[in-house]
């Protein structure tokens, strides 16, 4: 099926690979220039900033569905906007989702970057802003990596693909929803090809990590 380019397989596919670059892109917006700036701050709730982080990564992509379906609900403040079983409430569940994981593994990143280069920009009379963006190209390899890793945990994603999509047919249909659908029917060639696009996909994922990983050894 996959080899005979089955339509159905890469409308499924093309629509996985769409949602997840989307959130992606719209949560490494938000998460990575807020990572950078908590890695620079002196805030003294900074730990716990990072702990409730790092908690949330923990958290179900189901109870994130939830979540965003009470927003976008017609009941919900973002009812009257009709996002629901859309791509946009797809993409907007899947951006809630990594924007911690992003923010986390940024200021990690961002955290293990030599303090003499921030200092050395002030004294060169970079502003606050400059010399944070100076410390996060020190450590852009790294932030790349955590924007990788951030795609590799929505493509596998299904619950909030499931509760906000309604896994419409060439609309909000993704690979992790068709592979549910498809099994539960006792369709099981379509769910296997699926699953070896999926797993084609996260081995591509975790090479890309590894490659960057190497440049930075």
């Amino acid at each position: 099926m996959i080899l005979t380019g089955d339509p159905e397989i890469f409308t499924v596919v093309f629509a996985s690979l769409r949602f997840s670059l989307c959130s992606t892109v719209l949560a490494a917006a938000i998460a990575l220039p807020a990572g950078v700036a908590l890695a620079c701050s002196h805030l003294r709730c900074r730990r716990l900033i990072e702990d409730l982080l790092k908690t949330l990564l923990a958290l179900p992509t189901v109870v994130v569905g939830l979540f965003v379906y009470t927003l976008v609900c017609s009941q919900g403040p973002l009812g009257p906007f009709h996002l629901l079983f859309t791509p946009g409430a797809i993409i907007l569940g899947q951006t809630i989702l990594i924007v911690p994981l992003i923010a986390a593994l940024s200021c990690s990143a961002v955290s293990t970057v030599n303090p003499v280069v921030r200092e050395t920009a002030l004294t060169l009379g970079a502003s606050g802003f400059r010399a944070d963006l100076t410390v996060a190209l020190e450590a852009r390899s790294a932030l790349l990596m955590a924007c990788i890793t951030a795609f590799g945990r929505v493509i596998g994603e299904v619950g909030i693909s499931l509760l906000l999509g309604g896994n419409i047919l060439g609309f909000t249909r993704t690979i992790t929803t068709a592979i549910a659908l498809q099994t539960s029917k006792g369709e099981f060639a379509l769910g296997l090809a699926l699953g070896i696009i999926l797993l084609g996909v996260a081995f591509i994922v975790n090479l890309a990590l590894r490659l960057l990983e190497g440049r930075n050894g």
